[in-house]
């Protein structure tokens, strides 16, 4: 006989599913830059500048096509 799905339980689950978000958040941020050591090499700070940069031309690229398009 299956033994049935309690609260308890369910917290349990949702602490696990929690954790691996977390992980996960961790994991999919160290790929564009390497936190774990609270230093930037220089390859990182091109790429810091590189995101700012596009933060601002993407937006302005994207109204220019739209533009062109619509």
């Amino acid at each position: 006989m299956a033994q049935k799905f309690t609260f308890a339980d369910a917290k349990k689950r949702i602490k696990e599913l929690e954790n691996q978000v977390e992980a996960a958040t961790v994991k999919a941020g160290n790929v564009i830059l390497d936190t774990s050591d609270n230093v930037f090499t220089s390859k990182e700070l091109n790429k810091i500048k590189f995101l700012e940069l596009w933060s601002l031309l993407g937006p302005i690229i994207g109204i220019v096509i739209g533009l062109i398009v619509g």
